[in-house]
């Protein structure tokens, strides 16, 4: 039975990068759904570098961040998606390995590029930027293949943290995501990926924000108390 797809792009502060985005997410992707939400001050919709023809639009009055992507997931009822962060520039090839990768194991949860828990001398600590590689990572960072199950499965266990409703805007929802499924997400190697200069500005970058690693860390304990499995175990550095 053929698997339906769509992919997710978010727009906050990024507006000359989604254009782009959305043309090779539809040139790796011709029968796909491409569902974009626009959460930032400017309306999108007076840009005319985006295809608008080739895109499912929502504006949203209030910016409730990346994890935004994850309960329109669950909602929307495709069975697989594909999300690109605002800053990162995956080639069609890219997107496309993505989505065949997920639909030949989609019990998990694959991507590019991301982190890895560690211990050492019983402090954790999380190794990042890691890509280039093939192997299972404790997080998957800045583009993610997963199902509709993992979205559903990722939003229970916010609720399992103690999270009334799912948490928007904390920067976490790629840890939940990632640990939504019985086995660890995988990276791909799939070639070197082109980033957004502002990929690393303050005021613009997410991870530049106060306390950013440190709630990250926070919550990763959590979730290392309430997991049996072995899915978000850090690795023990000697």
């Amino acid at each position: 039975m053929s698997m339906s797809l769509a992919v997710i792009i978010q727009n906050y502060r990024r507006p000359q990068n989604i254009g782009r985005i959305v043309r090779a997410a539809r040139e790796a992707l011709p029968d796909a759904d491409i569902f974009l939400l626009d959460q930032a001050d400017e309306d999108l919709r007076g840009r005319d570098d985006i295809p608008w023809g080739e895109v499912w639009f929502q504006r949203a009055e209030v910016n409730r961040g990346a994890g935004a992507r994850v309960p329109i997931a669950a909602r929307m009822g495709f069975d697989h998606y594909i999300a690109i962060d605002d800053d990162t520039f995956l080639t069609p090839a890219q997107i496309r390995a993505l989505a065949e990768i997920l639909s030949a194991e989609p019990d998990r949860v694959h991507g590019i590029w991301g982190q890895r828990l560690e211990f050492d001398q019983g402090r954790l600590s999380m190794r990042s930027d890691i890509t280039r590689l093939n192997a299972a990572l404790s997080i998957v960072n800045l583009a993610y293949a997963f199902s509709r199950t993992q979205a559903v499965a990722a939003i229970e266990l916010s609720a399992r943290l103690g999270f009334d409703a799912w948490p928007d805007l904390d920067p976490i929802d790629d840890l939940l995501l990632s640990c939504a499924s019985a086995k660890p997400p995988l990276c791909h190697d799939l070639g070197p990926t082109e980033h957004c200069p502002t990929s690393v500005e303050p005021g613009i970058a997410t991870w530049k924000l106060a306390d950013f690693s440190k709630r990250r860390l926070e919550i990763a304990r959590k979730l290392l108390a309430i997991q049996s499995i072995a899915v978000f175990s850090p690795m023990v550095i000697t």
